[in-house]
Formats: structure tokens, C-alpha cells, sequence
């Protein structure tokens, strides 16, 4: 009996030490970690030719309040910067670009605390965190009125807030688009080719997608005012460039698109440029881009393109707006056969979703 006592108390205080040890393991694997930023939200302002527009950001990295030495930082699977010492890196964002910057810890491989190699779990948990630095235009809304024609919508006046003396950005054309096909003299699509544009004196001013199975190419141009380009073909499987005749140019219009049909010669590397061999033709739409604002709702809506004072018209159901949707905002780009410039109103079709490193959840303020 004594020994079998003896057995019992030898299992209890055997368990009780192994349940001590899987505590204190526990608790030394769940250490604090923690990422911190001096800066998470930026107003957006202009260009600055002296720089002013570049913000340093400082952030730290610490686990129970020591610094976190050598661990790699990355912001939006960009720049890569390492803690020193102290735990500190920082960072430099343009605050005159609209975007989220994702500040994440990638490698812990090499870190240290207190110059001492981290554990399995604490590495884990850094390599968790995660923040942001999000640079974007503050909204105020005016005021909000109901919606003459339809009693079940309001329409939103509000604002893009401006640093004194700025303009919001001007949206509208940025570069007009060249089309075209581009066939052998027996009338075969030439699949693989690239036209190729440039003023007098640059070169590879601009260059298409190679030509698809149909012979189709396309690419954007910028105009600047009616003016002549160097005009020419590349295929690459014959490794033979083809140019219009010497001392010709291609005049491309400075205010619309242009379709090109064009057929390579049987012989020689000059494109006879008649009208059956280069057939160019103006073609509506352009490419335009600039920055808009969206509401964060699957409910349809319509907004109008923020004006350079940073206005602009939101009409959306009157139940939505009593539930304080957020906005985002995003540099878009896209094609257009007719010219939207600023005020004029998209219907949220239009308006793409934000992407992953568009600002969202903006919350607008009250004037």
C-alpha cells in the first residue's frame, strides 16, 4: 500500500510538472509583437519640384517592448527595408499618388531580441503584422437634398479637400489608340509583328502588342499637336523590318484614334503606301485616366467626376446614405469612345471596384 502511494504521488507531481512546463512554454511562445508607424493616413498633395511631396515615415518593430533587430520590411511588394538596432526602419511615399501602402514583416530568418535568435511561434507572429499608410483625399459633404425625380434617392453634394492653393487632378484624355491589321501581299494575316512610331530624332516613341492570329495589333499614343512620325513593321520570324518609302512620314491627327490596314510587299522591305497597301482611317474614343471616387455599396449609383476644386455630385438610394457607406478612391484608367472630362456624371458600372491597394473605407465628414 505504501508503495502504491508512493506510485500515485510519483504520477501526480510528475503530471503537475509536465502541465508547469507546457504553461511556461506556452507563455513564452505567445509574446507581444507589435508594429508601429508614425504616419497611417496622408491627405493627398501636389507635385512638388523641390520634393516637399515625399513623406519619411518612421516605424518600429518590437516583441514585449524590445527591439526586433534585423527583420526585413516591405511596403506593397515594393521596397524592402531592415531594422537597424533599435528596431527602426523607415520609408519615403509620394503623397501626391492616391494608394494604400501595405507595410508588411516578410523575413524574420536572421532577426534578433536582446541578440538572441526568436522562437518558432514569435517569428510566426511577426510575420503576421501587417499595416497600412493609406494617402487619399479627405471628403466633407456639403449637404444632401432629395432627388427631384425619384423620392427614393438623394442627392449628395460633397468635396474632395484640397491642400490651400491645389486643384484636384484633371481627368479626361491621355492618349488616343492605333489599330489596325497588318497582312502579307497575298492578303494573310502576319501574326507576331509590332508598328513601330517615333518623332524625328527618339526612338521606340511607341511600339504595339505583337500582331494577333488575325493580324491584329492596337497601342496608345500621345499626340502632340498634327505632326509626322517614322512609320514601321517588324516581323520578327523573318528578322526583316519594313518602312514606308524614304523621305515619306505618317501624319497622325492630334485629337482622335487612328485604323491602319496594312500590307506588306512580296519583295523587298518597303511599304508601298497607296491606298490599297496603307489604308488609315480616324476611329472614335481615346484613353482616359485620372483619379475618381466610388461609394462601397452593391446598390447603384451614379457620381459625377470630381471637378478641379475637388466637387462633386453623388445621387444613390436614401436608404444606403442613412447607413453611412464608405468611399474609396482610385487612379483609373481606361478606354472611352466618348470624352468624359470633369463633372460629368458615371453611373457606378462604370466606376471600377477598388483594388488591392486602392484607399478605401474613407469616411466622409459632415461640413
Amino acid at each position: 500500500m505504501k508503495n502504491f502511494a508512493l506510485l500515485i504521488l510519483t504520477v501526480l507531481t510528475f503530471g503537475l510538472l509536465a502541465a508547469c512546463g507546457t504553461k511556461q512554454e506556452v507563455v513564452s511562445q505567445s509574446r507581444n509583437v507589435k508594429m508601429t508607424l508614425d504616419y497611417h493616413d496622408i491627405a493627398v498633395s501636389e507635385w512638388k519640384s523641390d520634393g516637399s511631396h515625399h513623406v519619411e515615415i518612421k516605424g518600429t518593430l518590437t516583441v514585449e517592448g524590445e527591439p526586433v533587430v534585423g527583420a526585413k520590411i516591405q511596403n506593397s511588394e515594393r521596397r524592402i527595408m531592415k531594422t537597424n538596432e533599435n528596431g527602426e526602419f523607415s520609408l519615403t511615399v509620394d503623397s501626391n499618388i492616391v494608394e494604400k501602402n501595405v507595410i508588411k514583416v516578410i523575413d524574420v530568418r536572421d532577426a534578433t531580441v536582446e541578440a538572441k535568435k526568436l522562437n518558432k511561434q514569435t517569428k510566426k507572429s511577426l510575420l503576421a503584422l501587417e499595416d497600412e499608410i493609406v494617402i487619399h483625399y479627405p471628403i466633407e459633404v456639403d449637404k444632401v437634398e432629395a432627388n427631384q425625380e425619384n423620392s427614393e434617392l438623394v442627392d449628395v453634394y460633397g468635396k474632395a479637400q484640397l491642400h490651400k492653393g491645389e486643384k484636384f487632378p484633371k481627368f479626361g484624355t491621355y492618349k488616343y489608340r492605333v489599330t489596325g491589321t497588318i497582312k502579307d501581299h497575298s492578303g494573310h494575316p502576319v501574326e507576331g509583328a509590332t508598328v513601330n512610331l517615333r518623332r524625328d530624332g527618339v526612338e521606340g516613341f511607341s511600339m504595339s502588342d505583337p500582331s494577333d492570329a488575325n493580324g491584329v495589333f492596337a497601342m496608345y499614343y500621345i499626340p502632340e499637336d498634327d505632326e509626322n512620325h517614322y512609320f514601321s513593321v517588324y516581323v520578327p520570324s523573318k528578322n526583316k523590318t519594313y518602312t514606308l518609302p524614304e523621305n515619306r512620314a505618317f501624319l497622325f491627327p492630334d485629337d482622335v484614334g487612328v485604323n491602319i490596314k496594312i500590307t506588306l510587299p512580296e519583295t523587298g522591305n518597303v511599304i508601298d503606301d497607296t491606298l490599297e497597301n496603307l489604308i488609315a482611317t480616324t476611329e472614335p474614343g481615346s484613353l482616359h485616366r485620372g483619379v475618381l471616387i466610388g461609394v462601397q455599396t452593391d446598390e447603384d449609383y451614379s457620381i459625377t467626376v470630381p471637378k478641379r476644386d475637388g466637387s462633386f455630385t453623388l445621387t444613390i438610394s436614401k436608404a444606403v446614405w442613412e447607413n453611412n457607406p464608405k468611399f474609396y478612391e482610385l487612379n483609373y484608367q481606361g478606354f472611352h469612345e466618348d470624352e468624359i472630362t470633369s463633372g460629368d456624371t458615371l453611373s457606378s458600372s462604370q466606376i471600377p471596384k477598388p483594388a488591392k491597394y486602392d484607399p478605401v473605407d474613407i469616411k466622409a465628414t459632415k461640413k
